[in-house]
């Protein structure tokens, strides 16, 4: 059993599936919990569905079917509910998605846009604001990059900033889409780690993607494996035996046409969570 499977959830899917215009299908229908405080990494090969699940929780992809429930919004059916939810749940992406020509600090502020109408976002921001950015900087041990412009920052910087400016949201959860795929071995470790402690320190809920198998045990309170647009594990890192891996890391059906995809074996789910 999971061990939290006892507490209510900070978000919920059911029977999410991700279909895309060119019918190919990202993900089927897939029924997950997120409980608050969990180091979550989805795990599996490039085509799995790990970016579809994980952009599908904040419908920055649109679910085809099913529905994302959140503790504090509920159904995410309405565009008012949709925006509060993405008030609380902050992105960081691969390729950091910084304006490289401004600086670490004004890159960090965009986090707190957000929190103001469209008009006062067009003003300097409150003194307030300006505080948080650079406590989150300080934080990921940039405070003296605030007025760097970002492209002259390394790798390893540009997403500090990536996790700085996640973090002036102040959200509830953090989704990372691959967010150590561009950096070398030694970078990333800093990163995750870096992130890890950060959300344990503040109880923030984080799903982060992942290919790296020995960086999703390492960090990992629970792994979601797939493969093929599916779930095939759901538990802590003690159970990912070879079995599981071998089905995780099989040869991607995914690249077989549209037609082929229906033909393909039905397996059953791997859920240590209700064990």
């Amino acid at each position: 059993m999971h061990a939290q499977e006892d507490k209510a959830p900070i978000l919920k899917i059911e029977n999410l599936g991700v279909r895309y215009s060119n019918s190919i299908v990202a993900l089927k229908d897939t029924t997950l919990s997120f409980f608050n405080g969990e180091f979550v990494v989805l795990l599996g090969l490039s085509g799995a569905g790990k970016s579809s699940l994980l952009r599908a929780l904040n419908h920055l992809v649109k679910p085809t079917s099913g529905r994302v429930i959140s503790s504090s919004q509920g159904d995410l059916s309405s565009e008012k509910r949709l925006r509060q939810h993405r008030r609380k749940t902050a992105m960081v992406f691969q390729q950091h998605q910084l304006i490289l020509r401004q600086t670490a600090l004004q890159n960090v502020l965009t986090g707190r846009l957000a929190n103001h109408g469209f008009f006062r976002s067009l003003l300097p921001l409150p003194k307030a604001d300006l505080d948080i950015a650079l406590q989150c900087l300080e934080r990921v041990g940039l405070a003296d990059k605030a007025m760097t412009r970002v492209d002259q920052l390394s790798g390893g910087q540009q997403q500090r900033v990536g996790i700085a400016r996640a973090l002036a949201q102040q959200p509830d959860i953090i989704l990372a889409d691959e967010p150590i795929a561009s950096l070398d071995p030694a970078t990333a470790q800093k990163i995750l780690d870096l992130l890890k402690r950060i959300c344990e320190e503040d109880g923030i809920t984080a799903v982060v993607s992942l290919h790296q198998l020995e960086f999703a045990r390492q960090f990992a309170d629970r792994i979601i494996g797939l493969a093929n647009a599916e779930v095939v594990f759901d538990a802590d890192p003690t159970h990912l035996d070879e079995s599981y891996l071998s089905r995780i890391y099989a040869s991607k059906k995914s690249e077989l046409s549209n037609n082929q995809e229906d033909a393909f074996e039905t397996r059953p789910l791997v859920n240590l969570t209700s064990t």
